[in-house]
């Protein structure tokens, strides 16, 4: 799957005609995956993960010129797991 860093901005997943801008703020992730799922029935499991390398600021982002609107994703976020400091990463 081919990736470059894209930008911190907009937040979220954008489609920009050619691709797919992702964009995840967390103050206190130390890492950050995109998950990419095919459709119910999937014969292979139908789950691709991409490390989110690029951090600006606050902001873990990566832009997929492969993907199309319509995609099925999630975040898998990386950090402390401290419940008394509020934190509940896993």
């Amino acid at each position: 799957m081919r990736l470059s860093a894209g930008a911190p901005h907009p937040l979220g997943a954008t489609w920009d005609g050619a691709g797919v801008n992702f964009a995840l703020f967390s103050e206190n992730a130390t890492g950050a995956e995109l998950c990419l799922f095919d459709g119910p029935g999937s014969p292979n499991g139908g789950e691709r993960r991409v490390a989110l390398r690029e951090r600006t600021d606050q902001v873990f982002h990566a832009y997929l010129p492969d993907v199309l609107p319509g995609q099925l994703y999630g975040f898998r976020v990386n950090g402390p797991y401290e419940p008394a400091n509020g934190q509940r990463f896993n």
